[in-house]
């Protein structure tokens, strides 16, 4: 076994490096106008700003939380110049999720996700005019973050929580990994590390940096990106008719410019607390339930369910749908599909899908656009569903197959049981 799980290794590095010098090719150090670096291009200016001036970027581009100005701080201190240096923070990044999803693997000895890391993030490198994406953007940071936190579930609440924080002190969405704890003494001490990583992440920005809440005024002002889910009527409208819609710049994204279109933005507000409130009885059904001796209910693998349709959920409902927001789900797909007992590997499978079909989406027709959305629709509605049964399925009945493989049949897991002890 040691010398197959060795060549097993040896074989994911290779295709990592070869995955790593596409991804850096396809930045266009070979074109003769030379790279181009899209965001990273700000992020330089952005960084340039902090250190001239010792304040947070003040326009509207800037809606991060200022977690994500340390991470362009960070090449900073490299004697290269600034943007190789970012894309190599960013492999670094990549290499750190590949180890993690290892991790992973040796647990459940189940490679899956494995390839859905080393495969996927490299296909969201060739969406049509941004040329190495995962390289170009931070959006690996949190993600990896909140790999890590996963990695640890119910096993190490301290860790588990400052992933949490750090995550969420960069980009919000790890965050949500925090309702896959369902023990209410664990899940109090995770809540305490991760706020207590993102207070001192904001006080240390609030020091050097200033006012680190800015960020929330320019992120509320956002209307309906021409991306995202909510899109889907006027996308479906331009499939039928062949007549585009009316488009605006704003933000660094493309927005649908009509009033409908800003009432539906405020719609999905409302949508995103209506999911929170969803994930919040859904814990306490589970919370529940375990109390009153569904043992299979502790299963780990249903916990990272529950965060993986928690955000994909977030994802669906968002007035803004980036194609880097697909690196989050990879690491969430990677997570769920190594799993041998998760109920929601159709949903997993279905947003693979998705990711896959973002790479067509920015310069291609409507109906790329469209198709991915649906797909990602019905994988939120699927993964929802599926978990909600298994949550309000009367104790003591037997668990069915929900899909095909042997990955869709959920057994009590050993670990789940030491976990009520």
């Amino acid at each position: 076994m040691r010398p197959a799980g060795g060549k097993k290794m040896v074989l994911w590095i290779g295709v990592w490096a070869l995955a790593g010098a596409l991804m850096v090719a396809l930045v266009g150090f070979w074109q003769p106008a030379g790279p181009h670096y899209q965001d990273v291009d700000i992020y330089y200016q952005w960084s340039q700003s902090m250190l001239e001036t010792g304040a947070l970027p003040n326009e509207a581009l800037w809606q991060y939380p200022p977690g994500a100005a340390f991470v362009m701080l960070a090449p900073q201190v490299s004697f290269a110049a600034f943007q190789p240096s970012f894309m190599v923070l960013m492999l670094a990044f990549d290499l750190a999720g590949l180890w993690l999803i290892t991790r992973f693997a040796k647990q459940e000895q189940r490679d899956v996700g494995v390839w859905v890391w080393l495969l996927a993030i490299p296909v969201l490198a060739t969406v049509p005019s941004w040329g190495g994406m995962p390289l170009l953007r931070f959006d690996l940071v949190p993600t990896v973050a909140a790999m890590a936190g996963l990695l640890v579930i119910h096993r190490r609440p301290g860790w588990f929580g400052a992933m949490a924080g750090v995550g969420a002190a960069i980009k919000v969405w790890p965050a949500f990994i925090l309702f896959g704890e369902w023990d209410r003494r664990r899940l109090l001490r995770s809540a305490l590390f991760a706020a207590g990583t993102v207070a001192a992440i904001f006080a240390i920005a609030a020091i050097f940096l200033g006012n680190p809440f800015g960020f929330l005024n320019d992120q509320g002002g956002r209307g309906l990106q021409a991306e995202a889910v909510g899109a889907l009527p006027w996308k479906i409208r331009e499939v039928v008719t062949g007549e585009g819609q009316l488009i605006e710049a704003r933000y660094g994204s493309n927005e649908i410019a009509s009033s409908f279109g800003d009432t539906v933005a405020k719609f999905l507000d409302l949508a995103a607390v209506i999911v929170l409130l969803a994930a919040a009885v859904g814990w306490r059904l589970r919370e529940r339930g375990i109390r009153n001796g569904r043992i299979e209910l502790a299963d780990v693998a249903l916990s990272r369910d529950f965060v993986f349709t928690v955000s994909l959920l977030f994802v669906v409902v968002s007035r803004v749908l980036s194609p880097q927001y697909m690196i989050w789900m990879v690491g969430l797909c990677a997570v769920v599909l190594t799993s041998r007992r998760t109920s929601i590997s159709r949903a997993a499978w279905l947003t693979v899908g998705a990711i896959v079909l973002t790479a067509g989406v920015v310069q291609a027709s409507a109906i790329t656009l469209v198709t991915r959305n649906l797909v990602l629709l019905y994988a939120a509605v699927d993964a929802a569903v599926v978990l909600t049964m298994t949550l309000l399925k009367p104790s003591g009945e037997p668990e069915e197959e929900t899909g095909p493989g042997e990955g869709n049949r959920r057994q009590p897991a050993a670990e789940s049981v030491m976990d009520i002890a």
